[in-house]
């Protein structure tokens, strides 16, 4: 019998060198799709398309919603120079602030002859929103630099905000949001409390004349912005958004152009200038003469070879940190020279907390004495070190200094990580297109089993993923080089192109992965807002002869070792919990604050500079967490009341508190107070009903949060073309608008269960429908009720049958346009305000929608969470403590509260007061309160009873049931009805309350039910 062909071992051989060589050319055919999909998966895409009488999307313009934003001023200058736009030199005019053309507002414009100690006609500017336009003849067309004399005048705090037009446009999108700082300074050198520790001085402002260019508010440009203006007249109309302003003169100049250092130390030599020899000069960076901003401060630095050192001590001993990132943000210092000379300058810095370079524009006696300091990079470092300015090669910059003072001035910039921003706001804005456009072919919900070919439906589609594919992986590569050492968004960026290309490689299976599209929108998005941040810690500055040697900065393992042990030994009697001067317990009250150290080192501040003088009552102040306060959880509070050991008062006490330590006597009913009924005018009505119990009031509210609508003004625009709904008054005009939205691939944002409480999500449909949560006598649940049904059906129609998403980071999606319109907290409008600058003017906050009443009146009813202010039974000077939680909601101290909590931690810990005259006082935009005290008349709370806190459980868990698993919306309810009134009875009876018997036979009869529904 012959043997088979393949057995004999030649032909083996040849088997499997050809089975090699086939694998081989798989792998190769594999690598060059990847490297050039562009030819493999366009050709005849677009033929195939028509051929197939298939309509040829193009989603490129279809789904682009950036076009009715003005151009970044980035991809403007470009076109202009294309255009034949030019500099022009030789040119500075100066208009005086008084001679405008045409002044738009409210109220009539006052020019004066003198204002804080100049002359001239100037313009006291102090109407939001008033538009002031000045006519300015050019000699030449071009481009040219505008600036502002101008003084911060008396206001809200914060800096002035203003929008230019150029001839009646918005020349690109930055031209929206320009800011005018105001200048601040420490009020006093610190002090320090009777435990050796630091105490932050207050923030004062110091206004002064300052002259600023126009620019980009986060300094994301290297220069001011270029100004297209005709030869002759030209309209330059600027709007006020925030603070009033004094302003002397509009400038127009020509952009200067500064010398590099090569040429400047040419000149040096050529005027014969020396290097000084044997003077050192060493000054502290904790002690800065001016600043921009409050919260650029001193800090606590705990590193070994501190000047001054800790010694064990809170040492307010460092400059900057995390509080000084900001675009914009600058600090000055003075110096005096003993004799004149060339000197270098070096600066002890940490940079430790990100690995791109953080980035400073510095100044030399107010002027950037050259090019090189417009942008000097700070690299990273684990460690502190002695950076002294210099060049790329590390040759030390000369700097030229005559006898006596002299300024250095450091100011936040972006730098080369702003190419980065735009790249990542460009391709995120891309992504959210393809996922538009896909969701218009497939619908939210595509059948993964079907296959849809997107690829071939839209031709564009897998050239425009390969060429984000490409922008992300060489653009990681310039980052990693960049920064000289590994980035974590680099590693991002190559993760993402590879998941890119994936798609590419299976191009019929895009359609199953739509939400891949959102999910690297959100990973790249985290590093827009981080980019522009460039923090840095200073603790000294040294200007020196070139020869001097600086000190050693590094401490070693056993300097760090020592003062860890120090640390250590100094932890087992040093009281870390409490804040500033500490006084013995029986002749000071005892308050626990839970809002963090930051938050109770201002409240102990302002204790001690008002009210301590002012009665005579001294108060401690202790730092707790604000898992502390929680009603629920097993925390110190709870044991320090069983034990007797509870403090007089707490800050910030979780909503539900209150009652639940009142139903056991734990805290005091404030009726009692003589006075209590005059402090009530401080709130809305409604917001002290989670701290009433059985016809008591248990505790003050201090802050109050707040639901709002947000929407794309640019992008409802154009749905309102289609709907005639712009800004939707009610829910069945969301409904409406909802088809419109959902063709686009765009969508209706509100917070479902799985991103927040289920009673706050379904309060507002409760309360506009009609409904409560309890019956009047709070013994059992109102949910039964016809209105409740009616609430709960939209409620879960939103989700279920509207396909709203069940979660989403609404602050990125509106940025991207996939969700133009939604609701959202006030955490949400610090974001929009504060870390989105491109839609500044694109966007607006507004009420709620509601229900429509038969009268007509469109029903709002919202509540929020809120914190509050408790004093606890076993206080044994009540009266005292009462005095105390007066002076804390009062308008004044929580005004006051606010300006220094924002001063020293930024926009971002916006104090959202319950009180409504201090709510007034707040530096937020005019239009902004509005909308929200429109919002607050229909502000309505959900009560706290005895099992409260089965209610938003139970909630839960029957939208769960209707969304989640497509049960009938009343049976669902119905269920959750039994479950919250079998807890209510339990609790009851717990505490002692009678609970009539028909309650609970109707409990156990199943006469809960909704029989009253139809």
């Amino acid at each position: 019998m012959k043997k088979p062909l393949t057995s004999h071992p030649a032909m083996r051989i040849v088997v499997i060198v050809a089975a090699i060589l086939l694998v081989w050319t798989a792998l190769a055919a594999s690598q060059s799709s990847e490297t050039e999909p562009d030819a493999a998966v366009t050709t005849g895409t677009a033929d195939d398309a028509a051929a197939a009488g298939r309509p040829r999307i193009d989603f490129l313009t279809l789904f682009d919603l950036s076009d009715r934003l003005e151009p970044l001023y980035a991809d403007t200058v470009p076109r202009w120079e294309a255009e034949g736009w030019q500099r022009v030199p030789g040119v500075r005019i100066e208009v005086a602030g008084g001679d405008f053309a045409e002044y738009h507002g409210e109220m009539e414009p006052v020019v004066v002859d003198e204002y804080a100690g100049e002359s001239g006609r100037i313009l006291l500017w102090e109407e939001e929103e008033a538009i002031v336009v000045w006519e300015v003849e050019v000699p030449e067309r071009g481009l040219y630099w505008l600036g502002f004399e101008y003084y911060p005048m008396p206001g809200k705090r914060a800096s002035a905000m203003r929008d230019v037009k150029i001839n009646g446009v918005y020349p690109f999108n930055e031209a929206r949001r320009l800011q005018f700082e105001r200048v601040w300074r420490d009020a006093h050198l610190p002090k320090q409390d009777n435990q050796g520790n630091d105490i932050r001085p207050l923030q004062i402002e110091t206004p002064e004349w300052q002259f600023k260019w126009f620019e980009e508010a986060d300094t994301m440009y290297r220069d001011p912005f270029l100004w297209p203006l005709e030869k002759g007249v030209n309209r330059i109309e600027v709007r006020a958004i925030r603070e009033p302003m004094a302003v002397k003169a509009l400038v127009i100049a020509s952009p200067i152009v500064r010398p590099t250092y090569a040429e400047v130390l040419a000149e040096y030599r050529a005027k014969g200038y020396q290097e000084v020899k044997d003077v050192v000069i060493k000054f502290q960076a904790e002690t800065p003469l001016k600043k921009s901003d409050p919260t650029v401060r001193a800090e606590f630095g705990t590193d070994p070879l501190m000047d001054p050192p800790s010694g064990g001590f809170w040492r307010l001993n460092e400059f900057g940190s995390w509080r000084w990132r900001k675009g914009g943000q600058w600090a000055e210092w003075t110096f005096t020279v003993p004799k004149a000379g060339l000197y270098k300058i070096g600066i002890k810095a940490w940079q430790g907390f990100q690995r791109w370079p953080s980035v400073r524009e510095i100044r030399i006696d107010g002027e950037i004495p050259f090019r090189e300091l417009e942008e000097y990079e700070f690299k990273y470092d684990r460690y502190w070190r002695m950076e002294t300015l210099s060049d790329d090669e590390g040759n030390p910059f000369l700097f030229y200094f005559d006898e006596g003072e002299h300024t250095i001035s450091m100011r936040v910039k972006v730098g080369k990580a702003a190419e980065t921003i735009r790249l990542l706001e460009l391709t995120t804005k891309e992504l959210a297109s393809i996922g538009r456009a896909i969701t218009y072919l497939t619908g939210p919900n595509p059948d993964p089993y079907m296959e849809y070919e997107v690829h071939k439906q839209i031709p564009e589609l897998l050239p425009k993923l390969a060429e984000i594919r490409d922008r992300l992986r060489n653009h990681a590569e310039e980052l990693r080089a960049y920064a000289g050492t590994r980035v974590d968004l680099a590693e991002l960026m190559r993760l993402t192109a590879d998941q890119i290309q994936t798609m590419i490689r299976d191009p019929y299976r895009i359609h199953t992965r739509i939400d891949e599209f959102a999910e690297m929108q959100s990973r790249l998005s985290y590093y827009i807002l981080e980019l522009r941040y460039g923090p840095l810690a200073l603790d000294y500055f040294m200007v020196a002869a070139p020869d001097t040697p600086w000190p050693r900065v590094k401490a070693n393992f056993f300097e760090r070792f020592w003062y860890e042990v120090e640390g250590f030994i100094e932890s087992f009697h040093k009281d870390y919990a409490g804040v500033g001067n500490i006084y013995e317990e029986d002749e000071a009250l005892e308050v626990w604050v839970a809002w963090g150290r930051e938050w109770a080192m201002i409240v102990k501040e302002m204790i001690e500079e008002d009210f301590t003088p002012a009665t005579g009552i001294k108060v401690n102040v202790n730092v707790i967490p604000r898992s502390a306060v929680h009603a629920q959880s097993a925390s110190v509070i709870l044991l320090a009341a069983a034990s007797g050991n509870a403090p007089d008062l707490v800050i910030g006490a979780d909503q539900q508190l209150p009652v639940e330590f009142a139903i056991r006597g734990g805290v005091v009913d404030l009726t009692q107070f003589e006075d209590f009924e005059e402090v009530l005018d401080r709130f809305r009505p409604g917001m002290l009903t989670p701290y009433t119990y059985r016809g008591g009031v248990y505790a003050l509210p201090e802050t109050q949060s707040f639901n709002m609508m947000f929407y794309r003004i640019d992008i409802m625009e154009q749905i309102a073309k289609e709907t005639g709904i712009m800004e939707p008054q009610t829910w069945q005009e969301v409904l409406e608008i909802l088809p419109s939205l959902q063709q686009r691939g765009m969508n209706f944002y509100y917070p479902s269960p799985t991103q927040t409480v289920s009673s706050q999500s379904f309060a507002p449909f409760l309360y506009q429908y009609g409904g409560d949560f309890y019956t009047e006598d709070g013994l059992r649940s109102a949910l039964d009720t016809p209105q409740a049904l009616q609430a709960f059906r939209l409620w879960t129609d939103l989700y279920a049958n509207f396909k709203l998403e069940l979660e989403a980071n609404f602050y990125n999606r509106m940025r991207t346009g996939e969700i133009p319109i939604g609701v959202a907290d006030y955490y949400n409008y610090v974001l929009l305000s504060t870390a989105a600058p491109e839609l500044t003017g694109w966007w607006k906050m507004v009420p709620l929608p509601g229900v429509r009443r038969p009268d007509g009146t469109i029903d709002r009813s919202a509540g929020g969470t809120s914190t509050a202010t408790v004093i606890f039974s076993d206080s044994k000077r009540p009266e005292d403590a009462w005095k105390l939680a007066k002076w804390w909601t009062s308008t004044e101290v929580q005004t006051r509260y606010a300006e220094e909590l924002e001063a020293l931690l930024g926009v971002e810990a916006k104090w959202n007061t319950a009180n409504i005259h201090a709510f007034n006082n707040l530096p937020w935009p005019k239009q902004d309160i509005e909308a929200i005290q429109k919002q607050w008349e229909w502000f309505r709370e959900k009560p706290v009873v005895l099992g409260d806190y089965f209610t938003p459980r139970h909630l839960t868990n029957a939208w769960n049931a209707v969304v989640l698993e497509g049960r009938n919306p009343r049976e669902a309810l119905e269920k959750a009805v039994e479950d919250i009134n079998r807890e209510l009875i339990r609790k009851q009876e717990e505490f002692g309350i009678e609970v009539p018997e028909e309650l609970k036979r109707d409990l156990y009869r199943g006469r809960h039910r909704l029989t009253t529904i139809p």
